[in-house]
């Protein structure tokens, strides 16, 4: 990793759910990923790269802080962040630089406690605002206090509910990039800036332009899952149908990153910023008839894009493991603030989920103990070994071999380092964190969430 020189802006780009082995810089038969590909072309592009949790929330809170899901206590069970811990975008705001986020994503607001450290957010929910902010805050505290069961039952209701409800599940992209742009032609050019910027269209429900839908041979849309859900209620699903949705996606995608990058060159930003794109997780499209990324730790889920364009870094290939909750370290390096190069590489890299409490209003009873189960995954030396825990306390591991797939006994050191993976204390309601009001709820709703 090469040293640094004076402060650059940073632009923090996250493509939500894009899986690496649709990215040309990670499998050299995808054609359809240039503009990424030319962000590849000038960045340390990392191969082995672990997200800390399969969904946006946690993996978020352990990029901002540093920490693991079951320290900072963001997680399926607990589905906001306390901002009790400290994050790299603070650090950036009391070094002077201004910060933004722009992003459809609702688990990235305030409702959700994401944003704190940013001096603008941009999240197109009209209700944004101090009242909505503090029902939400009291909204969370009564859903907290209930009990599994009430959850639960509470869950499966409001999905019915939004049921009879025609629900726009854009993504956003257009409004999103369209405030980027802006915001990257109106800046302070005299301050330096950190954006954060999260495209939607990987994420399911999938609706690309149809221009996008033609090109990948998209034949039979009702055959595509949107939602996790529809893993449940539909009964003609086509995996093959819904890769080539995905990939159309993707497509969207790149087209999406090159305005971007583009925005960066015309407001003669491309020298003095670095830009740091990832996947925040992956995404299953049908292996071992798993859809999504909210029930599983595959591969193609936890291993996520990473790539760092720095103007004073070469750009290369790092094989090393690394885990994304270590951007924590890297962002104020790469942005000039820290002098001192982190130690950002290691042996075993861990993640994991808990007991998937937002996400259960639609699993079938019959398939209860398939999907309701906490998670844990370590890796180390091309072996991984996952834990995977029941509602009764009782724990199954596997070990794969990462270079052959192939399913191995289980190594007695990997198993230890899997059993010390610590708990989560989601608290008994008391402390202040930020749920959902309407607004967000249909966000949630359209994006296949609840």
């Amino acid at each position: 990793m090469d040293a640094v020189s004076g402060r650059k802006n940073v632009v923090f780009l996250v493509l939500d759910s894009l899986r690496t082995d649709r990215v040309s810089a990670y499998n050299e038969d995808v054609d359809f990923t240039e503009h990424i590909q030319a962000v590849a072309d000038r960045s340390v592009v990392f191969e082995n790269a672990t997200t800390q949790a399969p969904w946006t929330l946690p993996s978020h809170a352990s990029m901002f802080t540093g920490l693991y899901p079951w320290d900072h206590g963001t997680t399926h069970a607990r589905s906001y962040a306390t901002g009790d811990h400290e994050t790299f975008i603070s650090a950036l705001s009391d070094a002077g630089y201004t910060t933004s986020a722009i992003t459809p994503n609702v688990w990235i607001t305030p409702h959700k406690g994401m944003t704190d450290g940013f001096d603008t957010v941009e999240n197109f929910l009209a209700a944004d605002n101090s009242l909505s902010r503090r029902i939400a805050k009291l909204s969370t505290k009564l859903y907290d206090k209930l009990g599994t069961l009430p959850k639960r039952i509470l869950g499966r209701q409001i999905d019915r509910t939004f049921q009879l409800f025609g629900i726009d599940d854009s993504c956003k992209s257009e409004e999103t990039v369209g405030a980027v742009e802006q915001y990257l032609a109106e800046r302070n050019p005299e301050e330096n800036f950190f954006c954060y910027v999260n495209l939607m269209e990987p994420h399911e429900p999938y609706h690309p332009p149809q221009e996008y839908v033609d090109k990948h041979g998209v034949t039979d849309e009702s055959a595509v899952p949107h939602r996790q859900k529809d893993m449940f209620t539909k009964d003609d699903i086509d995996f093959g149908e819904l890769e080539k949705m995905y990939d159309a996606s993707v497509d969207y995608t790149d087209d999406l990153v090159g305005r971007i990058t583009d925005a960066l060159d015309t407001n003669d930003l491309s020298e003095d910023t670095v830009v740091v794109l990832l996947s925040d997780h992956g995404q299953a499209l049908g292996e071992d008839g798993v859809f999504g990324h909210q029930f599983t730790v595959a591969e193609s889920v936890i291993h996520p894009v990473l790539m760092v364009a720095h103007p004073d870094i070469e750009p290369g290939r790092e094989p090393r493991p690394i885990e994304l909750r270590a951007l924590h370290d890297l962002i104020p390096y790469y942005a000039g603030i820290e002098s001192t190069r982190p130690e950002v590489f290691q042996e075993t890299v861990r993640g994991g989920y808990e007991f998937p409490e937002n996400f259960t209003g639609y699993i079938p009873s019959a398939e209860w103990d398939d999907y309701y189960r906490q998670q844990r995954y370590v890796t180390r030396d091309g072996t991984k070994v996952v834990k995977s825990t029941g509602e009764d306390g009782n724990s199954r591991y596997e070990a794969t071999d990462l270079d052959t797939g192939e399913t191995v006994p289980v190594p007695a050191d990997l198993k230890q380092a899997v059993d010390e993976i610590g708990e989560v204390d989601v608290g008994d309601g008391s402390e202040s964190g930020p749920d959902a009001d309407e607004a967000v709820e249909e966000r949630l709703e359209a994006l296949g969430y609840r």
